[in-house]
């Protein structure tokens, strides 16, 4: 009876904490901005939706040209944005500032909803509901990682469904009925639809599968049913959910992933990189590494590092153990394995493949919940291993100070939190590293002119490789009918996010222009607002 009384007990705190997070992070949606890439993949969207629904339509009309709604569709992932523009046509949504606040709202219910299932994935491995909870808070006290799962419809998207194919993939593993297998095909191809990158988790988790249950004819013929349902399944779905490939599967698909990866290397832009200006395809090996290990916070550093000594010795043994057929590795040892190998499979694929290197380590976000999952199996480890209670009281206070002067820096830097850097190198790196890339605080800086400017018309101007267009789209019609997005030569305003065009780059420090705002964070000079004289 006890028993029941104290797992309802806890079943209510996790609702609770589950529950008054998402009020909490609901309410500071609208206060992000928008990336430079936000119209163009909506319009993308909007193009792939019109030519489903008269696809639908035709069947009853023969008179709807397929052909022009079809060529005007990219092959670029449409996942997300396909889904944006149906639940827009369902709530009767046009204004493109409420379009882009419901993708905000949308992403985030994402990533809220891959939180619960994160959470459920770490229960099911540990068995510990502080431990569950405290991955949560991990996750939601990274800086870096809070403000973008409002806005980053690409990345944090990405990391959501790699969250919920790793849950699915387990679930799977534990038990492979049919149930488990339709809904791990399903969330493998939105996987693989939704970034190329998807094929790494998909590549290694097969190469495992194969090894540890098909390694013998016998384990072949008794596993060979539920590995033709899960391929044909996943095939079927890819197909499905990605209606750039229905009108010739094959060819499309080839031209879809020939494209993706083409238009990734031939996009060129400067990078500011320990103090230096450099183009993005002379990037070193370790471009991406290196922005993981200055913007992770420390204590998940650090206790993720710790973890990869702990674990690494027992995948080896467990590696070692299964040379012999007989021996099957158990299924808390695939998902580690897994999860090891993605990591590190990921950081090597894009440092040897991957020529023009750009926005810090963005792309490889779906292997944060991996660096998470690995600091909580630290901290299991160490409260197993470690008999004195002080020593225990010791590890929690320093968790503890890490995670309160990460909520400091939340609430006191709020909504500008993508810029943060971990403690250690936070004073070098707000002065050598790119800040703002994506011209996510052009919202801000907008904000700012409109309240400061009476004038019924400005002319604003945004320096360098971010567009304003896309945070201009955002503001409200009143403001909207304010604003005129000027040139350089006729601007009264001009924005500077720092991040420098290839070529041609304004002088602003001259004597028709002076300086009238700055948003410096932690000395970092995220943005400028320059003012043209009279």
């Amino acid at each position: 009876m006890r028993n029941n009384i104290n797992l309802k007990n806890n079943n209510f705190v996790v609702y609770i904490f589950f529950i008054g997070l998402f009020i909490i992070c609901w309410a500071q949606i609208k206060d992000y901005g928008v990336t430079l890439d936000d119209e163009t993949y909506y319009l993308n969207g909007v193009n792939t939706y019109l030519y489903v629904k008269h696809l639908l339509l035709s069947l009853f009309n023969q008179e709807i040209n397929l052909d022009q709604l079809r060529s005007k569709i990219e092959g670029w992932p449409i996942t997300f944005e396909l889904f944006l523009v149906f639940i827009c046509d369902v709530f009767n949504i046009e204004q493109i500032e409420k379009v882009y606040l419901a993708a905000h709202r949308l992403n985030f219910i994402i990533f809220f909803s891959s939180l619960i299932i994160f959470y459920k994935l770490v229960f099911n491995r540990f068995e510990n509901i502080l431990l569950s909870l405290i991955s949560i808070i991990f996750f939601i006290l990274s800086p870096r990682i809070f403000a973008e799962s409002f806005y980053n419809s690409r990345d944090i998207f990405f990391m959501s469904l790699f969250i919920f194919y790793t849950y699915f993939g387990y679930n799977f593993i534990n038990n492979k009925n049919f149930s488990n297998i339709i809904i791990f095909a399903f969330f493998t191809a939105l996987l693989v639809n939704t970034k190329i990158l998807g094929l790494i988790p998909l590549a290694i988790f097969i190469l495992i599968y194969l090894y540890n249950f098909l390694n013998t004819i016998k384990k072949f013929l008794k596993e060979r049913k539920i590995i033709i349902y899960y391929f044909l399944f996943s095939i079927l779905f890819i197909y499905i959910l990605w209606p750039f490939l229905w009108n010739n599967p094959f060819k499309n698909l080839f031209f879809a992933l020939k494209d993706i990866l083409g238009d990734h290397e031939k996009l060129v832009i400067v990078n500011y990189y320990f103090g230096n200006y450099i183009s993005s395809d002379l990037m070193p090996w370790y471009y991406r590494l290196s922005w993981f290990f200055i913007t992770t916070p420390l204590i998940i550093l650090i206790l993720f590092v710790c973890s990869l000594i702990i674990v690494s010795q027992k995948l080896f043994n467990a590696l070692k153990k299964s040379l012999n057929n007989k021996y099957q590795i158990k299924n808390k040892e695939f998902l580690d394995l897994f999860l090891f190998l993605v990591f590190f499979g990921s950081f090597f694929i894009v440092a040897e493949f991957n020529k023009s290197k750009f926005g810090g380590w963005r792309h490889l976000y779906y292997v944060y919940p991996i660096v998470i999952y690995f600091s909580i199996y630290s901290i299991n480890f160490l409260n197993i291993y470690l008999k004195q209670l002080k020593f225990k009281f010791l590890i929690a206070f320093l968790i503890s100070v890490n995670l309160f002067y990460n909520l400091f820096w939340i609430v006191q830097n709020h909504p500008h939190q993508y810029v943060f850097f971990n403690i250690i190198s936070k004073k070098y790196s707000m002065q050598n590293f790119d800040l703002d890339w994506w011209g996510v605080s052009h919202k801000s800086s907008l904000e700012y002119i409109l309240k400061s400017d009476k004038n019924s018309t400005i002319k604003i101007y945004a320096e360098g490789f971010t567009s304003l267009k896309d945070s201009y789209l955002y503001l409200d019609q009143t403001n909207k009918n304010r604003v005129v997005i000027a040139g350089f030569e006729d601007a009264e305003y001009v924005i500077n996010n720092n991040k420098k065009r290839i070529r041609k780059n304004n002088n602003l420090n001259n004597e028709h222009f002076e300086l009238f705002y700055q948003l410096n964070i932690d000395g970092g000079n995220v943005t400028s607002i320059y003012k043209r004289k009279n």
